[in-house]
Protein backbone atom coordinates (compact mmCIF):
# COMPACT_ATOMS: atom_id res chain seq x y z
CA UNK A 1 0.00 0.00 0.00
CA UNK A 2 2.93 2.08 0.90
CA UNK A 3 4.64 1.64 -2.51
CA UNK A 4 1.12 2.24 -4.09
CA UNK A 5 0.50 5.62 -2.24
CA UNK A 6 4.04 6.64 -3.32
CA UNK A 7 3.42 5.73 -7.39
CA UNK A 8 0.07 7.56 -6.89
CA UNK A 9 1.33 10.51 -6.14
CA UNK A 10 4.07 10.93 -8.87
CA UNK A 11 2.13 13.43 -10.88
CA UNK A 12 2.61 15.73 -7.88
CA UNK A 13 6.66 15.17 -7.28
CA UNK A 14 9.46 16.69 -8.39
CA UNK A 15 10.76 15.94 -11.80
CA UNK A 16 14.19 14.96 -9.71
CA UNK A 17 12.54 13.08 -7.56
CA UNK A 18 10.36 11.21 -9.96
CA UNK A 19 13.51 10.41 -12.05
CA UNK A 20 15.40 8.68 -9.13
CA UNK A 21 12.62 6.20 -8.88
CA UNK A 22 12.33 5.89 -12.68
CA UNK A 23 15.61 5.81 -14.06
CA UNK A 24 15.49 1.59 -13.74
CA UNK A 25 12.87 1.93 -16.34
CA UNK A 26 14.90 4.26 -19.45
CA UNK A 27 18.24 4.67 -20.39
CA UNK A 28 18.53 8.07 -20.26
CA UNK A 29 17.66 11.46 -22.15
CA UNK A 30 20.53 10.99 -24.94
CA UNK A 31 20.24 8.66 -28.25
CA UNK A 32 24.06 7.44 -26.44
CA UNK A 33 22.27 6.31 -23.59
CA UNK A 34 20.71 4.12 -24.85
CA UNK A 35 23.62 3.14 -26.89
CA UNK A 36 25.62 2.22 -24.11
CA UNK A 37 22.81 0.41 -22.61
CA UNK A 38 22.01 -2.31 -25.55
CA UNK A 39 25.49 -2.57 -25.36
CA UNK A 40 25.29 -3.90 -22.19
CA UNK A 41 22.26 -5.98 -22.49
CA UNK A 42 24.07 -7.73 -25.90
CA UNK A 43 26.82 -8.12 -23.53
CA UNK A 44 24.15 -10.09 -21.21
CA UNK A 45 22.91 -12.26 -23.81
CA UNK A 46 19.62 -10.27 -24.23
CA UNK A 47 18.83 -8.16 -27.88
CA UNK A 48 17.05 -4.79 -27.59
CA UNK A 49 14.54 -3.06 -29.02
CA UNK A 50 14.97 1.19 -28.74
CA UNK A 51 11.96 3.55 -28.09
CA UNK A 52 12.12 7.21 -28.05
CA UNK A 53 9.91 8.71 -25.97
CA UNK A 54 7.37 11.29 -26.79
CA UNK A 55 3.80 10.33 -28.14
CA UNK A 56 0.47 11.69 -27.96
CA UNK A 57 2.61 14.74 -30.06
CA UNK A 58 0.40 17.18 -32.00
CA UNK A 59 3.16 19.54 -33.43
CA UNK A 60 4.63 18.53 -37.14
CA UNK A 61 8.10 20.26 -36.35
CA UNK A 62 8.11 17.71 -33.52
CA UNK A 63 6.87 14.94 -35.44
CA UNK A 64 9.72 15.63 -37.81
CA UNK A 65 12.33 15.40 -35.45
CA UNK A 66 10.81 12.45 -34.18
CA UNK A 67 11.58 11.27 -37.87
CA UNK A 68 15.34 12.16 -37.68
CA UNK A 69 16.50 11.40 -34.17
CA UNK A 70 15.50 7.57 -35.34
CA UNK A 71 17.58 7.69 -38.67
CA UNK A 72 20.32 8.91 -36.26
CA UNK A 73 19.61 5.71 -34.19
CA UNK A 74 19.56 3.48 -36.53
CA UNK A 75 22.63 4.87 -38.34
CA UNK A 76 23.92 4.02 -34.97
CA UNK A 77 23.12 0.68 -34.93
CA UNK A 78 24.75 -0.22 -38.14
CA UNK A 79 28.13 1.35 -37.45
CA UNK A 80 28.09 -0.04 -34.06
CA UNK A 81 26.56 -3.08 -34.84
CA UNK A 82 24.32 -3.14 -31.90
CA UNK A 83 21.88 -6.26 -31.62
CA UNK A 84 18.42 -4.32 -31.30
CA UNK A 85 15.75 -3.27 -33.72
CA UNK A 86 13.77 -0.10 -33.32
CA UNK A 87 10.42 0.43 -31.96
CA UNK A 88 7.69 3.52 -33.08
CA UNK A 89 4.73 4.77 -31.89
CA UNK A 90 1.52 6.54 -34.51
CA UNK A 91 1.27 9.10 -32.00
CA UNK A 92 4.76 10.08 -32.33
CA UNK A 93 4.82 10.48 -36.01
CA UNK A 94 1.71 12.67 -36.39
CA UNK A 95 -1.32 10.77 -36.71
CA UNK A 96 -3.03 13.77 -34.06
CA UNK A 97 -2.66 15.85 -37.11
CA UNK A 98 -3.59 13.36 -39.74
CA UNK A 99 -3.09 9.65 -41.19
CA UNK A 100 -1.38 11.19 -44.10
CA UNK A 101 1.33 12.78 -42.77
CA UNK A 102 1.75 10.21 -40.30
CA UNK A 103 1.48 7.19 -42.67
CA UNK A 104 4.44 9.16 -45.14
CA UNK A 105 6.62 9.53 -41.86
CA UNK A 106 6.67 6.46 -40.95
CA UNK A 107 7.19 5.00 -44.00
CA UNK A 108 10.23 7.10 -44.64
CA UNK A 109 11.63 5.50 -40.95
CA UNK A 110 11.06 1.64 -41.90
CA UNK A 111 12.65 2.21 -45.18
CA UNK A 112 15.42 3.79 -43.95
CA UNK A 113 15.49 0.60 -41.52
CA UNK A 114 14.56 -2.11 -44.17
CA UNK A 115 17.84 -0.74 -46.54
CA UNK A 116 19.42 -1.01 -43.20
CA UNK A 117 18.18 -4.73 -42.53
CA UNK A 118 16.88 -3.48 -39.72
CA UNK A 119 13.19 -4.27 -38.55
CA UNK A 120 10.95 -2.16 -36.83
CA UNK A 121 8.02 -2.69 -34.28
CA UNK A 122 5.00 -0.58 -34.70
CA UNK A 123 3.42 -0.08 -31.18
CA UNK A 124 0.13 -0.41 -30.59
CA UNK A 125 -1.20 2.30 -28.72
CA UNK A 126 -4.60 3.17 -27.15
CA UNK A 127 -8.04 2.04 -29.36
CA UNK A 128 -8.64 5.32 -31.49
CA UNK A 129 -5.28 4.04 -33.51
CA UNK A 130 -5.91 0.01 -33.32
CA UNK A 131 -7.26 -0.09 -36.65
CA UNK A 132 -5.26 1.99 -38.24
CA UNK A 133 -1.65 0.59 -36.86
CA UNK A 134 -2.90 -2.85 -38.28
CA UNK A 135 -4.24 -1.49 -41.63
CA UNK A 136 -0.55 0.24 -41.60
CA UNK A 137 1.23 -3.06 -40.54
CA UNK A 138 -0.40 -5.17 -43.74
CA UNK A 139 0.41 -2.42 -45.80
CA UNK A 140 4.24 -1.69 -45.25
CA UNK A 141 5.03 -5.27 -44.74
CA UNK A 142 3.50 -5.84 -48.49
CA UNK A 143 5.83 -3.02 -49.33
CA UNK A 144 8.57 -4.02 -48.10
CA UNK A 145 7.98 -7.82 -46.42
CA UNK A 146 9.58 -8.43 -43.34
CA UNK A 147 10.47 -5.03 -42.40
CA UNK A 148 8.26 -5.09 -39.83
CA UNK A 149 5.72 -5.83 -36.90
CA UNK A 150 3.06 -4.90 -34.38
CA UNK A 151 1.43 -5.43 -31.14
CA UNK A 152 -1.51 -6.83 -30.08
CA UNK A 153 -3.35 -6.43 -26.48
CA UNK A 154 -4.99 -9.52 -25.21
CA UNK A 155 -7.20 -6.89 -22.70
CA UNK A 156 -8.79 -6.07 -25.87
CA UNK A 157 -12.03 -7.75 -26.75
CA UNK A 158 -11.47 -7.69 -30.74
CA UNK A 159 -7.78 -9.00 -30.67
CA UNK A 160 -9.03 -13.06 -31.48
CA UNK A 161 -10.33 -11.30 -34.11
CA UNK A 162 -7.61 -8.89 -35.22
CA UNK A 163 -5.05 -12.01 -35.23
CA UNK A 164 -7.12 -14.10 -37.09
CA UNK A 165 -7.06 -10.76 -39.83
CA UNK A 166 -3.33 -10.43 -39.90
CA UNK A 167 -3.04 -14.03 -40.37
CA UNK A 168 -5.21 -14.06 -43.96
CA UNK A 169 -3.72 -10.90 -44.72
CA UNK A 170 -0.12 -12.12 -44.70
CA UNK A 171 2.06 -15.20 -44.80
CA UNK A 172 4.03 -14.73 -41.65
CA UNK A 173 2.76 -12.27 -38.77
CA UNK A 174 4.93 -11.28 -36.51
CA UNK A 175 3.69 -10.15 -33.56
CA UNK A 176 3.93 -8.64 -29.71
CA UNK A 177 1.81 -9.73 -27.67
CA UNK A 178 1.21 -7.87 -24.30
CA UNK A 179 -1.55 -7.04 -21.79
CA UNK A 180 -1.73 -3.91 -22.68
CA UNK A 181 -1.55 -0.71 -20.48
CA UNK A 182 -4.17 1.73 -21.24
CA UNK A 183 -7.26 2.15 -19.48
CA UNK A 184 -10.05 1.31 -21.82
CA UNK A 185 -13.53 1.37 -21.82
CA UNK A 186 -15.37 -2.51 -20.63
CA UNK A 187 -17.43 -2.76 -23.54
CA UNK A 188 -14.30 -3.19 -25.62
CA UNK A 189 -12.07 -4.07 -23.02
CA UNK A 190 -11.26 -7.28 -20.35
CA UNK A 191 -10.81 -4.82 -16.70
CA UNK A 192 -10.37 -7.99 -15.10
CA UNK A 193 -6.78 -9.18 -14.50
CA UNK A 194 -7.82 -13.27 -14.51
CA UNK A 195 -9.55 -12.80 -17.70
CA UNK A 196 -6.79 -10.36 -19.35
CA UNK A 197 -4.51 -14.00 -18.34
CA UNK A 198 -6.69 -16.11 -19.97
CA UNK A 199 -7.51 -14.16 -22.90
CA UNK A 200 -3.62 -13.84 -23.84
CA UNK A 201 -3.10 -17.35 -23.82
CA UNK A 202 -5.92 -17.94 -25.70
CA UNK A 203 -4.45 -15.49 -28.04
CA UNK A 204 -1.19 -16.77 -27.69
CA UNK A 205 -2.59 -20.38 -28.80
CA UNK A 206 -4.25 -18.62 -31.82
CA UNK A 207 -0.79 -16.79 -33.04
CA UNK A 208 1.08 -20.11 -32.52
CA UNK A 209 -1.53 -21.95 -34.40
CA UNK A 210 -1.37 -20.02 -37.45
CA UNK A 211 2.40 -19.95 -37.25
CA UNK A 212 3.16 -16.23 -36.67
CA UNK A 213 6.61 -15.27 -34.47
CA UNK A 214 5.57 -13.87 -31.19
CA UNK A 215 7.41 -11.73 -28.63
CA UNK A 216 5.53 -12.93 -25.90
CA UNK A 217 5.74 -9.67 -24.14
CA UNK A 218 5.21 -10.60 -19.83
CA UNK A 219 6.78 -10.00 -16.46
CA UNK A 220 3.57 -12.56 -15.28
CA UNK A 221 4.59 -15.66 -14.41
CA UNK A 222 1.43 -17.31 -14.64
CA UNK A 223 1.82 -16.24 -18.33
CA UNK A 224 5.37 -17.36 -18.42
CA UNK A 225 4.60 -20.63 -17.13
CA UNK A 226 1.44 -20.85 -19.50
CA UNK A 227 3.54 -19.77 -22.90
CA UNK A 228 5.91 -22.47 -22.05
CA UNK A 229 3.25 -25.03 -21.68
CA UNK A 230 1.89 -23.51 -25.04
CA UNK A 231 5.52 -23.79 -26.92
CA UNK A 232 5.74 -27.28 -25.79
CA UNK A 233 2.09 -27.77 -26.96
CA UNK A 234 3.51 -26.59 -30.33
CA UNK A 235 6.80 -27.89 -30.53
CA UNK A 236 8.65 -24.85 -31.12
CA UNK A 237 12.14 -24.29 -31.40
CA UNK A 238 13.62 -21.70 -29.89
CA UNK A 239 14.12 -19.90 -32.69
CA UNK A 240 10.47 -19.29 -33.42
CA UNK A 241 9.36 -17.00 -30.99
CA UNK A 242 11.15 -14.74 -28.14
CA UNK A 243 10.36 -13.45 -25.18
CA UNK A 244 10.06 -9.43 -24.29
CA UNK A 245 10.67 -7.31 -20.98
CA UNK A 246 10.85 -3.84 -19.78
CA UNK A 247 13.88 -2.43 -19.08
CA UNK A 248 14.86 -2.45 -15.39
CA UNK A 249 11.76 -5.11 -14.57
CA UNK A 250 12.61 -8.44 -12.97
CA UNK A 251 15.90 -9.24 -13.35
CA UNK A 252 16.07 -12.56 -12.04
CA UNK A 253 13.44 -13.60 -14.46
CA UNK A 254 15.85 -12.34 -17.06
CA UNK A 255 18.56 -13.94 -15.71
CA UNK A 256 16.63 -17.44 -16.05
CA UNK A 257 15.25 -17.16 -19.03
CA UNK A 258 18.43 -16.41 -20.64
CA UNK A 259 20.03 -19.37 -18.96
CA UNK A 260 17.60 -21.45 -20.50
CA UNK A 261 18.64 -20.61 -23.67
CA UNK A 262 15.38 -18.44 -24.96
CA UNK A 263 15.81 -15.16 -26.98
CA UNK A 264 14.86 -12.55 -24.75
CA UNK A 265 14.12 -8.73 -26.08
CA UNK A 266 14.47 -5.71 -23.70
CA UNK A 267 12.45 -2.61 -24.34
CA UNK A 268 14.78 -0.06 -24.43
CA UNK A 269 13.35 3.49 -23.85
CA UNK A 270 15.12 7.15 -24.20
CA UNK A 271 14.81 10.63 -24.77
CA UNK A 272 13.77 14.28 -23.18
CA UNK A 273 10.26 13.06 -22.86
CA UNK A 274 10.67 10.07 -20.15
CA UNK A 275 8.54 11.90 -17.33
CA UNK A 276 4.92 10.65 -18.57
CA UNK A 277 6.19 7.15 -19.15
CA UNK A 278 8.27 6.69 -16.40
CA UNK A 279 5.15 7.64 -14.20
CA UNK A 280 2.75 5.33 -15.88
CA UNK A 281 5.48 2.30 -15.59
CA UNK A 282 5.73 3.19 -11.77
CA UNK A 283 2.08 3.44 -11.56
CA UNK A 284 1.54 -0.04 -13.21
CA UNK A 285 4.17 -1.57 -11.02
CA UNK A 286 4.62 0.00 -7.71
CA UNK A 287 6.83 -2.25 -6.37
CA UNK A 288 9.69 -0.81 -8.20
CA UNK A 289 9.22 2.19 -5.86
CA UNK A 290 10.00 0.09 -2.67
CA UNK A 291 12.52 -1.68 -5.01
CA UNK A 292 14.54 1.61 -5.44
CA UNK A 293 14.03 2.87 -1.85
CA UNK A 294 15.90 -0.18 -0.54
CA UNK A 295 18.75 0.08 -3.34
CA UNK A 296 18.91 3.57 -2.08
CA UNK A 297 19.13 2.64 1.58
CA UNK A 298 21.42 -0.75 1.00
CA UNK A 299 24.07 0.92 -1.20
CA UNK A 300 22.42 -1.68 -4.31
CA UNK A 301 23.20 -4.53 -2.31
Amino acid sequence: MFNTLIANSMPYMPKALVGFFAKRYVAGATPEDAFQTTLALNGEGAVGTIDLLGEFNDKIEKARQTVEMYKLVLDNIKSKNLNTNISIKPTAFGILLNEETCTANMREVIKYAYERNIFVRIDMENHPYTDYTIDLYITLNKEMPGSCGTVFQACLKRTQDDIKHVAASLDKANIRLCKGIYREPDDIAYNNRKKVQENYLECLDLLFEKKAYVGIATHDDVLINGAMELIKKHKLEKNEYEFQMLLGVRSELRKRLLAEGHKLRIYTPFGEDWLPYSIRRLQENPAIVGSAIKGFLTGGR
